[in-house]
């Protein structure tokens, strides 16, 4: 299956877990694919292009769509998966903190989106996907912030949505509940009986147990694929049922 033959791919957050599987996936898929990065120096994409792209600076983002189609002509495809976890409660978090989630987990989509949007627009169309969380459609404990911004992501990508469909651009987002990545695997390490609180987390979903970092890659690839060109401005989780519960 060849869905993104043709197709040149920007995909941020790269270096492991969601965005480095989607990475994975899209290549295999045969797309052109290019992986933002914070400079990690152990960084192996396979044949895909690694690129380093601070998410939050807006100079960042547009030298790196002006390398881009400086290569390859066009850009086709935005994933915005790059993202940041913390914890704490209203009273915990502080003003710093609150800034940093915001604008590591929301304005770098906005950054990004705005940015690749006129090189997908010159190419006659294309797809975004945002990567939010479970947490942007259901409340969470002790996740004020975080939540605050993954919400922000699916009310965002709804507006994009209306605002580019008549240039041929579909946005939607996923939603991933508990996948075990790195950014998962430390805060359970962290707690004090590991154990016990991935076994907590497992219970929350109804197919029992915690994601895997290829099944979120699979429909981020579908949804920026051709087979979902009637699917826009849609959030879809991927949350082993946790939703529904």
């Amino acid at each position: 299956m060849q869905r993104f033959a043709g197709k040149v791919v920007l995909i941020t957050g790269a270096s492991t877990g969601i965005g480095l599987e989607t990475v994975r996936r899209i290549e295999a898929e045969g797309g052109r694919v290019y992986g933002g990065h914070r400079g990690n120096r152990d960084l192996n994409l396979g044949s895909a292009m690694p690129v380093f792209l601070d998410v939050t600076s807006e100079t960042a983002w547009q030298q790196t769509i002006d390398v881009i189609l400086a290569r390859e002509g066009r850009l086709d495809v935005l994933v915005n998966n790059a993202g940041l976890r913390e914890s704490g409660s209203i009273e915990d978090t502080t003003l710093a903190q609150w800034h940093r989630l915001i604008n590591v987990n929301l304005t770098s989509s906005f950054l990004g989106c705005r940015a690749a949007i006129p090189a997908i627009r010159r190419g006659g169309g294309g797809s975004i996907v945002n990567v939010g969380s479970i947490t942007g459609i259901r409340g969470t404990e002790n996740m004020v912030a975080y939540s605050a911004s993954k919400s922000g992501i699916v009310s965002m990508t709804a507006s994009l949505a209306l605002d580019l469909a008549k240039d041929n651009i579909r946005v939607n987002a996923v939603c991933p509940a508990a996948i075990r990545t790195r950014m998962v695997t430390n805060w359970l390490s962290n707690e004090k009986d590991p154990e016990t609180a991935e076994a907590a987390v497992m219970q929350k979903h109804p197919i029992g147990r915690i994601g895997r970092p290829e099944e979120v890659a699979s429909v981020i690839a579908f949804l920026a694929s051709d087979d979902a060109s009637f699917m826009t401005g849609l959030t879809i989780p991927v949350d082993g049922g946790r939703s529904i519960r």
